[in-house]
């Protein structure tokens, strides 16, 4: 065995490299799941010597989202495992990942629970320092039952340090405390009763230490912020609400990067700090209150390199007056050269909108100049009530000020139409301007197709040529509908994208004008003509 080999440190990296080859947990960098290639790897390893055996199988166990695997590793006639396919949705079932999550399963006790039967169990548990209840059964109460009064060991993983707890039934809930151990460093949980703060009282006076707290549900204010107000060391917060308090507290955490405030009201803001920056090491912030991201963009703003607002709780349609005030407070409140990515998120329902009051709901590309000051974007998403009306100046304009820009995206509702004056001009000017450029989606009018030279200092020279852009979404922009007129766009896009080999467009409904559906179908013969 080579030298290298025989140092722990090194086994034990390269065991957590195999097991980090799957997604990561988004506020730790844990696995969050093990692909079966990577799993057969490490047990494989674990099977090779005494020296990769407990580093391989501390990999191995190091995630888990079920109880399941430790029941089997119990003697095989304790528990009836009865595993019922999903018969609702196949093709979901077929597109998962893992055998048990296509699985309903029925969980029952044979026998009597031995002293000895514990012994393989509590064997792999030791190891195990991430578990999320994945939701994979339905009838769970009698292992959370048995392992409550016969459990020899009090927390079934000692070594534990990120929990996510999601039972499906609430009445499960309180068999929480089989997995809260004291090095627990990131909690994820979701509550539905406001009248039980006990669950507060406990984490506010055993886990003092978390780094990483994600809470859902309905909660009670005051003993929510009451625990969060103990937490001096958060890095990750997702918040359901939080009094002025609170707010004043995490606002001077200094390793706080990562702020995700779910309220659908906007919170109370305490008067601002003098004395010490707000929010020093915010690197992240989500916002759920459009109305309310503007202040709150005054105070944490300063740090931020990516800012998101979900558009979940969104009862009606923000006017492009809101929006005006959003930007102007991520232009005057945000680093400038920080922030690198913008996310508007889009209602996952249509809100009405009055179509004699169109004009209060869509955006003008000026609108977005305010934008054009941050130089280091590389992910845009801006999804307004309507839609932007750009130009080509403006697009031009823009892909100036972006060139970092890598996804760039301009959904729009399909409920309204507008007519874009923005050409084949603009989306020209991400091709010369925006080399990292790899989806686009934009609306614009490709009826007039450009030739294929452009005009630069009074000559004439070949057009230039992108070579990332892979996507390109074009949601019902307009186009000729004769075969010349489809080709003659295909043609252009290929000799300025090169790379491109799919174009979506909005599919119309069986309602709308013939046209529109034949405006589609073109373009879906410029996206076989690409591929």
């Amino acid at each position: 065995m080579h030298r290298a080999l025989q140092i722990d440190e090194i086994v034990g990296i390269i065991c957590a490299q195999t097991a980090r080859a799957g997604p990561s947990d988004w506020w730790a960098g844990l696995p969050t799941q093990q692909y079966p290639s990577r799993c057969g790897d490490l047990a494989r390893l674990a099977r090779t010597c005494t020296a990769f055996l407990d580093p391989a199988l501390d990999a191995l166990w190091g995630f888990q989202g079920t109880l399941l695997h430790l029941l089997r590793a119990m003697p095989s006639d304790l528990w009836e495992i009865i595993e019922i396919p999903w018969e609702e949705d196949e093709d979901a079932a077929n597109d998962s990942g893992s055998r048990e999550e296509n699985m309903r399963l029925t969980i029952s006790l044979r026998r009597t629970v031995r002293p000895s039967d514990w012994d393989r169990f509590t064997f792999y548990a030791r190891r195990v320092r991430s578990f999320k209840d994945g939701h994979v059964h339905d009838e769970t109460s009698v292992v959370y039952d048995i392992l409550t009064s016969q459990f020899p060991n009090g927390t079934v993983f000692p070594r534990i340090e990120i929990l996510d707890w999601f039972p499906i039934a609430l009445e499960l809930f309180h068999h929480i405390h089989l997995f809260l151990s004291h090095g627990i460093t990131g909690l994820h949980i979701s509550l539905d009763n406001t009248a039980d703060s006990a669950i507060f009282d406990l984490l506010t006076t055993q886990f003092p230490g978390l780094k990483n707290v994600g809470i859902g549900g309905t909660v009670a204010e005051r003993p929510f912020s009451r625990f969060i107000c103990s937490l001096k060391e958060l890095e990750t917060l997702v918040a359901p609400k939080l009094d002025s308090t609170a707010f004043n507290h995490i606002s001077r955490l200094p390793r706080l990067r990562y702020l995700w405030l779910m309220s659908k009201t906007p919170p109370r803001l305490p008067p601002r700090p003098k004395d010490l920056p707000c929010f020093p090491a915010l690197a992240e912030f989500r916002c759920e209150s459009i109305e309310a991201a503007p202040n709150l963009l005054e105070r944490t703003g300063r740090s931020l390199v990516e800012f998101s607002l979900p558009a979940r709780s969104w009862a009606s349609p923000p006017t492009k007056q809101i929006f005006q005030e959003l930007y102007a407070a991520l232009a005057s409140s945000c680093t400038h050269t920080l922030l690198e990515k913008i996310h508007v998120d889009k209602p996952s329902r249509a809100l009405p909108i009055n179509a004699a009051q169109l004009d209060l709901y869509i955006l003008s590309g000026d609108d977005l100049r305010k934008l054009f000051c941050f130089r280091n974007l590389v992910h845009v998403s801006l999804a307004h009530s309507v839609a932007v009306d750009l130009d080509d100046v403006v697009a031009i304009d823009m892909a100036r000020a972006w060139p970092r820009i890598e996804v760039l995206w301009f959904p729009c509702d399909t409920t309204y139409r507008i007519a874009s004056r923005m050409t084949l001009e603009g989306v020209y000017a991400f091709a010369e301007h925006c080399p990292l450029l790899e989806d686009l989606s934009v609306l614009f009018d490709a009826t007039t197709v450009p030739k294929s030279t452009g005009t630069l200092g009074g000559k004439t020279q070949p057009r230039v040529s992108q070579d990332k852009l892979a996507f390109l979404d074009v949601g019902y922009s307009m186009i000729g509908t004769k075969k010349k007129d489809w080709r003659r766009v295909a043609d252009f896009l290929r000799s300025i994208f090169p790379e491109l080999y799919e174009v979506r467009a909005t599919k119309p409904g069986s309602s709308v004008d013939p046209y529109v559906l034949k405006e589609y179908k073109a373009w879906m013969k410029v996206s076989d003509d690409l591929a």
